[in-house]
C-alpha cells in the first residue's frame, strides 16, 4: 500500500476495532477523564443511552420502527476528524483517539522503514555513506513526519535530502544540485551507489529493480543535459520530452517518466497543484536546489512533495556537521536516525498509562517527540495547510489535535508536578498539539497560569464585523492590531486592503520566551508551554482562528511600505487595555482601555507608540502605570524618557538635531541627516518573562518587570543600539566591553531623565568621576613617563574591576566639547548629548560613507580605508568634534594611539588640548552644575569636591 493510502485506512480500521460496538467503551477514559463542561456526565449518559437503545431494539422492531443506533466512538471521531470540531467528542473517546493514533503512527513508521531500508541496502551495494552537501545548499525537510521522510540526515540531524509518496507517484529532492554531481563529475562520487539506488526506487518503487531501458524526461528550471547524462550513466536510454511543466494546462507531461525541477523554476499560483497532479498520476518527480539562495518556485514544488526548503540563507553559515555524513556512519545508524516516528509511538503509549516511571529532568525523549509534532503543526499551519481537509497524509495529526482538545480541560496550571510524569506529559502534549485554523477548541476552565486568568474566558467579543486600520511602521515586522483573542472563542479575520504588502499573517502575542515546564525552577507545570499561537497567513477570504490560550492579536507583515495602513475586518475579537499613541485615540477608547486595565479581566496590556510597542501582563502594567494618565506614561516616560534619550545620544534622525549639532555637521562637511542615521526597527518590549537573566536585550526586549523608565530597560536598549566607538579595548582583551559600552548609553539616558523628569535611575551604576581622578593621581605618583606611563594607566583604568571608572572617560570628552565648542563655563545635559550625537553620527559615517576624498573630514586623512581601531576612531572623531587635538587626554586615560591616528590629526593643525578634568561630587554625576574644572596639565591638585 502506498504511503498516501495506508494512513487513512489504518486510522479507520484502528478506530473501528478499538471502539467495539458502542456505548460499552464510553464509560471510562484512559489517563484521567475529562470532567469539564459536563464531559464526564455526558460520557456516562451516552453509555447508558447506548445500552438503553440496544435493550429497546425489540420493542422498536415490534412497532415497525427501526431505532437509530447511538453514535459510537468511531462515529463521533469521524465527524470531528472531518470538521476539526471536537465539541461532539466525549471524554471516553480519548482512549480511542490514542489507539487510532498509535496504529496510524506505527503503520507510517513501518512503511517508511521499509522504503528506507530498501534504498540503503547493505554495505556490499552501498559501500560508503560519507557525503558532504557543502554550504552552498539548503535543508530539504519533510513538512511533517507523514508527508515525506528524510533520506540523508547530516551528523547534526539536519535533513539534506528527502523522499515521499504522493498519490501513486514518488518524489526525490536534494538541498544542492547533487544530480549534476552524480551525472559524472568528480564531486562526491562515493555517494553514487546510494544515489543510484534512490534513483531506482524513484523510477520503479524498488531500489533493487532493473531500471527501464528507456527513460523519458522533462525539465523545468533545470538543465536538461544534466538529466540526460545521469540517465545514460545509470544504463538507460534518455529521451527528452519538450514540455512546459509549469503550465497547468499542459498535457505533454503524460509522455514523460520523470519530471525534474530546479531552483529557477518559474513560480505561479497553480504550480503546487500542478505538481501534485503529476504525483497523483504516478509520475516520478525530482527537485534539485541550486544553492543557499531562496526559490519561490522551488518551495511550491517541494510543498507538492510534502517537503519544505530551509530558510534564508540556507546552509551558508552552517558547520561541517550540519551538511555532511561522517565516513564512520553505518547503515544501521542512519536508519535509526531517520526513524522519527518510533519516539512518537512510545510517547503515545505513555499517554495511555495511569503512571509513567520516567525522570523528565534527565530523559527528555518523550517531550522531544511531542515537540517535533508541534513543530510540524506549526509548519503546516504557517503554510495555510488545513489538516482537517480530506488528505490522508494528515490523519495522524488530526487524531493528535482532537486528543489534545479532550485532555486540555483537565489541566490546572501550577498544580501538575514534574514528578507526576504521566499527567505532566499529557499536559505538555495537550499544550503542543494545537490547531489554530478552526472554529472551536477546548480550554482549561481554571485559566492559563500567569499568561491568562480564567476571568478572560467571560469577556464579550464582537458579534459583528469590525473594520480595523493598522499602521505599518516599516517594511517588515510585527504590530499589535488592538484586539484580543479570548480563550476558546473563535475569530474570523480577513484583509480588506493589504496596502501593497506581499505577506500578511495573524498570531497571538509577539514574544520570544514563555518558559519551559521541563526546566522552570518551580517543578510544577506553571503555564502553557507555548501560549502564543502559530502565525496564520491572511488573505482576502476570511480565515478562521481560535486559540485555547488567548492573547493580544498581532499582525505580521513583509514586503510592505513603511507608514502605510493595512485594513482588516475582524469578527469575534475583544477589546482590552490597549493604548495606541501612533494615532489619535478617542476619549471613549481611552476610557475603555483604562477601565479594562483597572478591571484586570484580560491577562495583558499593550501599547503602541512611534518607534516601539509594549506587551506586558496586566498585573505588571497596573504596577507601573498605576493612576498615571496613560498619555503621560507613554509619551513622557516611555517615548521621551526611554526612547528619545537613547535616540538623541545615538544621533538618529527621529530625534532631530539641535542647532549646534546641525551647524557643526555643516562645518565639518558631514551628512548628518541621511538615511544611514534612521532609527533602527520598531523596538518591542515584553514584561512577563525574560529570555535571559532578569532583563534581556533583543527584539523584543523582555523581563520580569513592567515596562517603565529605569536603568534596566535603558541598559537593554543600549545593548541593541550601542556602536563600536563606545567599545574601547586598548589591549584587545580588557576594557569597556559588553555590559560597559551599552551602559554609556544608559548613563546618557540617566543624565537626560534626571534633567527632564527629575528622576534618578542610575541606581548602583554611577559615573565614578572621583575614582577616575584618583587613578590619574596614582599613575602620576609612579614617576613613569611616556609609553610606560600610558601602559600603567591602561592597566589601572581598562583592567579595573569596576566599569564605573571607565565610562566617565567618554563623558569627560563630552564636557570638553562643551568648553571648547559651546563656550560654556560648565557642561549641560543638552551639550553633553550633543557630543554623543555627533560622535555616533561620525561612527556611522565612517562605516558607511568613508572615502579617501572625505577621510580628512573625519580626522582620518592618512587612512586609505575605514579599517580603523575603536580607540583610534574615538580619538580622531573626538578631536574633530571638540576642535582640539586630545592626544594628551588619551595618554592621561591610558589609551595608546596609532601613528596613523596621531598623524591624521596632526595634519589638521589642531591645537593640542591641555589635560583637564571636570570634577563632580560623588553620586552627583547627573547634576552637572555641581562640578568644577580642574587644570591638571602641569600639576595634580587635590580633588576639590
Amino acid at each position: 500500500m502506498r504511503l498516501s493510502g495506508w494512513l487513512l485506512a489504518i486510522s479507520l480500521a484502528a478506530g473501528l476495532s478499538a471502539c467495539g460496538g458502542g456505548g460499552g467503551s464510553d464509560g471510562a477514559s484512559a489517563g484521567g477523564g475529562n470532567t469539564s463542561a459536563g464531559a464526564g456526565a455526558s460520557g456516562g449518559a451516552s453509555g447508558g443511552a447506548d445500552t438503553g437503545n440496544g435493550g429497546n431494539a425489540g420493542n422498536g422492531g415490534s412497532n415497525g420502527v427501526t431505532p437509530t443506533p447511538a453514535p459510537t466512538s468511531a462515529d463521533r471521531i469521524a465527524v470531528a476528524a472531518a470538521s476539526g470540531d471536537s465539541s461532539g467528542l466525549l471524554a471516553s473517546d480519548s482512549a480511542t483517539l490514542l489507539d487510532m493514533a498509535i496504529a496510524s503512527a506505527t503503520s507510517a513508521r513501518d512503511a517508511q522503514a521499509s522504503i528506507l531500508a530498501n534504498i540503503y541496502g547493505n554495505s556490499s551495494v552501498v559501500p560508503s555513506l560519507a557525503f558532504n552537501l557543502g554550504t552552498n545548499s539548503s535543508d530539504i525537510t519533510p513538512r511533517a513526519s507523514t508527508t515525506a521522510m528524510t533520506l540523508v540526515s547530516a551528523d547534526d540531524g539536519s535533513s539534506l535530502a528527502a523522499i515521499s509518496n504522493v498519490g501513486n507517484g514518488r518524489a526525490l529532492a536534494y538541498g544542492a544540485d547533487v544530480l549534476v554531481w552524480m551525472a559524472g563529475t568528480t564531486k562526491e562520487q562515493q555517494h553514487y551507489p546510494f544515489f543510484r539506488r534512490a534513483w531506482g526506487w524513484l523510477l520503479t518503487g524498488n531500489a533493487n529493480s532493473t531500471l527501464p531501458a528507456n527513460v523519458r524526461y522533462a525539465t523545468a528550471g533545470y538543465t536538461a543535459a544534466n538529466v540526460k547524462t545521469l540517465i545514460e550513466r545509470t544504463g538507460s536510454t534518455a529521451t527528452a520530452i519538450t514540455c512546459d511543466l509549469t503550465s497547468p494546462s499542459n498535457t505533454c507531461w503524460n509522455n514523460a517518466d520523470v519530471l525534474v525541477f530546479g531552483g529557477s523554476v518559474a513560480s505561479n499560483a497553480a504550480l503546487q497543484s500542478t505538481v501534485t497532479q503529476y504525483l497523483n498520476a504516478g509520475k516520478a518527480v525530482v527537485y534539485m536546489q541550486p544553492g543557499w539562495g531562496d526559490s519561490a518556485g522551488g518551495r511550491q514544488v517541494l510543498a507538492a512533495m510534502g517537503m519544505t526548503l530551509g530558510g534564508y540563507p540556507g546552509n551558508y553559515f552552517a558547520g561541517t556537521s550540519a551538511v555532511s555524513v561522517g565516513s564512520g556512519r553505518t547503515i544501521a545508524a542512519s536508519l535509526t536516525a531517520l526513524d522519527t516516528l518510533s519516539p512518537l509511538v512510545n510517547t503515545l503509549n505513555q499517554l495511555k498509562q495511569t503512571s509513567v516511571n520516567v525522570d523528565l529532568t534527565t530523559d527528555t525523549s518523550s517531550p522531544s517527540a511531542i515537540t517535533r509534532t508541534m513543530n510540524e503543526l506549526q509548519t503546516l499551519q504557517s503554510a495555510s495547510v488545513d489538516i482537517f481537509a480530506a488528505d490522508p497524509h494528515y490523519a495522524l495529526q488530526r487524531l493528535l489535535v482532537l486528543w489534545a482538545d479532550l485532555w486540555r480541560p483537565n489541566i490546572v496550571y501550577g498544580k501538575v508536578p514534574r514528578s507526576d510524569a504521566a499527567n505532566f506529559l499529557r499536559a505538555y502534549a495537550s499544550d503542543s498539539w494545537v490547531d489554530y485554523n478552526r472554529v472551536s477548541t477546548r480550554v482549561s476552565p481554571t485559566g492559563q497560569g500567569d499568561f491568562m486568568p480564567a476571568s478572560a474566558q467571560s469577556m464579550a467579543v464582537a458579534s459583528d464585523w469590525e473594520d480595523i486600520d493598522v499602521t505599518i511602521a516599516q517594511t517588515s515586522g510585527n504590530t499589535l492590531i488592538g484586539r484580543a483573542a479570548v480563550p476558546g472563542k473563535p475569530l474570523q479575520i480577513q484583509v480588506v486592503d493589504a496596502a501593497g504588502a506581499s505577506s500578511l499573517g495573524i498570531q497571538t502575542s509577539y514574544i520570544r520566551t514563555w518558559g519551559n515546564p521541563l526546566t522552570d525552577s518551580d517543578a510544577t507545570y506553571l503555564r502553557p508551554r507555548r501560549p502564543n499561537s502559530f502565525n496564520l497567513p491572511l488573505g482576502t477570504a476570511p480565515v478562521n482562528f481560535v486559540t485555547p490560550f488567548g492573547g493580544p492579536l498581532v499582525l505580521s507583515y513583509s514586503g510592505a511600505t513603511a507608514n502605510s495602513v493595512v485594513k482588516l475586518r475582524v469578527k469575534g475579537g475583544a477589546k482590552y487595555a490597549h493604548f495606541d499613541f501612533t494615532r489619535s485615540m478617542s476619549a471613549a477608547d481611552t476610557a475603555d482601555a483604562l477601565a479594562a486595565l483597572k478591571a484586570g479581566t484580560f491577562g495583558w496590556q499593550t501599547t503602541k507608540l512611534i518607534g516601539g510597542e509594549i506587551e506586558q501582563t496586566t498585573k505588571l502594567a497596573q504596577a507601573v502605570i498605576g493612576n498615571t494618565d496613560p498619555a503621560v506614561y507613554v509619551n513622557q516616560r516611555i517615548r521621551d524618557g526611554l526612547f528619545m534619550s537613547n535616540h538623541i545620544a545615538n544621533g538618529y534622525n527621529d530625534a532631530g538635531m539641535t542647532t549646534e549639532v546641525a551647524n557643526l555637521c555643516a562645518t565639518l562637511g558631514w551628512t548628518c541627516d541621511g538615511p544611514i542615521h534612521n532609527a533602527p526597527v520598531v523596538q518591542h518590549f515584553v514584561g512577563w518573562l525574560a529570555a535571559c537573566g532578569y532583563l534581556c536585550s533583543g527584539n523584543p526586549i523582555d523581563g520580569y518587570a513592567g515596562i517603565d523608565i529605569g536603568w534596566g530597560y535603558a541598559h537593554e536598549m543600549g545593548h541593541n543600539t550601542v556602536q563600536r566607538v563606545m567599545h574601547i579595548v586598548p589591549d584587545g582583551t580588557h576594557g569597556c566591553v559588553v555590559e560597559c559600552d551599552n551602559n554609556i548609553l544608559s548613563s546618557t539616558t540617566a543624565l537626560r531623565v534626571y534633567k527632564t523628569l527629575g528622576i534618578e535611575i542610575s541606581g548602583g551604576h554611577p559615573l565614578d568621576n572621583p575614582g577616575l581622578y584618583s587613578l590619574i593621581v596614582a599613575n602620576r605618583n609612579t614617576g613613569l613617563s611616556g609609553d610606560a606611563q600610558i601602559a600603567d594607566m591602561e592597566t589601572r583604568v581598562w583592567s579595573n574591576p569596576s566599569q564605573d571608572v571607565m565610562r566617565p572617560v567618554h563623558f569627560q570628552l563630552a564636557y570638553l566639547f562643551t568648553r571648547y565648542r559651546s563656550g560654556l563655563a560648565q557642561p549641560t545635559m543638552e551639550t553633553t548629548l550633543d557630543f554623543f550625537s555627533l560622535l555616533t553620527k561620525g561612527d556611522r559615517l565612517v562605516a558607511k560613507n568613508f572615502s579617501t576624498s572625505n577621510a580628512a573630514s573625519y580626522g582620518m586623512g592618512r587612512y586609505a580605508n575605514n579599517t580603523i581601531g575603536n580607540s583610534d576612531l574615538l580619538y580622531v572623531l573626538s578631536s574633530k568634534i571638540i576642535g582640539k587635538d586630545v592626544r594628551k587626554l588619551f595618554a592621561m586615560y591610558g589609551i595608546p594611539l596609532s601613528a596613523d591616528a596621531l598623524g591624521s590629526i596632526a595634519d589638521l593643525g589642531l591645537a593640542v588640548a591641555p589635560m583637564q578634568f571636570y570634577a563632580l561630587p560623588a553620586l552627583k554625576h547627573n547634576q552637572l552644575q555641581t562640578g568644577v574644572w580642574m587644570d591638571i596639565d602641569s600639576s595634580t591638585p587635590p580633588y576639590p569636591l
